[in-house]
């Protein structure tokens, strides 16, 4: 008999785990993060949601939210809203079977109010079910999952209303590989207008090549900013077995601590560089290898920035969450190492500062 949990799922994808890996980690910082900033709702939604599991049982996107979620403690004073939208009926009823399991096993916290949205488009869905419960709660910071198979029913303008919360983030899969091949498609340019919010795309027809892929990446991450608002956007790239780039995760935000928090769980799942994944690596052995970043590229940037002056540890962490591709657990070994060979003095340390040491952030540093 079939599995109904499993009934309407599909093989997962290496580079699938990855970023359901990257979804995982950002979402166990995000919510106690929200839960304990005095908000008394936050939102979850998951524009594309699938069945809930794949066919070998791995845990699809709804489960790895709720489960994020369900690990959490003391989060009890917040209510957590998450909203599914599945089209397929199939996919929906193999959602409500895994969710219904995962409440039974007491996986879902008290807190938290489950929505699916059946039968209808993530467009359909956002304009008369979820729209709604926004406009209801304007401070309630909400988390956006866009991850649809091709690139219509993402449109910008949808981006541009989530981003005009003032607390809200979007992780759009942009389907490159998909997107790249259909450019050129006479009945396309509708649904490419409304994708990046610009006829802009059109350039990308007389590029070919790595000229091409960086114009049409250059183009969606400028259009977050511009059109959509976010201050930060954050690219993750996503190679299929053949070593070709088949989706970017773009991560838009307006919150520091939130682009901070993303670049940690992206380099979780890179630890060699925090910006891509390719289907030729086993994910198991890529996490057991666990290679490491070169922080001297990193000591360079700031000897670069920063030589001759006095800042504070903030403004240093600051540069390097916003102006690099490391995250702030880098540059604190990059200051242990530079101090211990003289490249920088604390100039007023924290009273009983231990050496090696930079928990206050308005420390100030000389960079020789």
């Amino acid at each position: 008999m079939t599995d109904p949990r499993t009934a309407a799922s599909w093989r997962l994808a290496p580079h699938t785990g990855a970023k359901l890996a990257i979804l995982g980690a950002y979402l166990r910082a995000w919510f106690p993060i929200l839960g304990r900033g005095g908000f008394p709702r936050v939102l979850y939604i998951d524009g594309f949601a699938g069945p809930g599991r794949y066919a070998g049982g791995e845990d699809g996107s709804p489960i790895v939210a709720l489960k994020a979620l369900g690990s959490q403690a003391n989060l009890d004073d917040t209510a957590f809203e998450f909203h599914f939208v599945e089209r397929k009926r199939r996919a929906v009823m193999a959602l409500k079977a895994n969710i219904a399991e995962l409440r039974s096993n007491g996986g879902i916290a008290a807190n938290a109010q489950v929505f699916v949205h059946e039968n209808q488009t993530f467009e359909q869905a956002y304009r008369e079910k979820i729209k709604p419960r926004l406009l209801q709660s304007l401070r309630a910071p909400a988390f956006a999952l866009v991850d649809p198979f091709g690139w219509t029913g993402l449109p910008m303008a949808i981006m541009s209303e989530l981003m005009s919360r003032p607390s809200t983030e979007v992780l759009v899969n942009f389907m490159f590989e998909e997107i790249n091949r259909f450019l050129g498609h006479y009945q396309q340019g509708g649904n490419f207008d409304d994708l990046f919010a610009t006829n802009a795309w059109r350039q990308a027809g007389s590029l070919s090549g790595v000229e091409r892929k960086a114009y049409v990446h250059n183009l969606y991450r400028d259009q977050l900013i511009k059109a959509a608002g976010a201050r930060y956007v954050r690219t993750f790239e996503m190679l299929n077995d053949r070593g070709a780039s088949d989706y970017f995760l773009y991560f838009a935000t307006k919150n520091f601590l939130g682009l901070s928090k993303m670049k940690e769980a992206m380099w979780k799942v890179d630890p060699g560089g925090g910006n891509r994944f390719s289907d030729m690596t086993n994910l198991d052995q890529f996490v057991l290898l666990q290679p490491e970043p070169d922080l001297h590229v990193l000591q360079r940037q700031l000897l670069q920035r920063f030589s001759a002056s006095i800042v504070s540890v903030n403004e240093i962490e600051r540069f390097v969450v916003e102006e690099t591709a490391f995250h702030a657990g880098h540059f604190k070994k990059v200051l242990l190492n530079m101090e211990s060979s003289g490249k920088l003095v604390v100039v007023d340390p924290v009273a009983q500062r231990r050496r090696g040491t930079f928990r206050d952030g308005a420390m100030r540093l000389r960079f020789s």
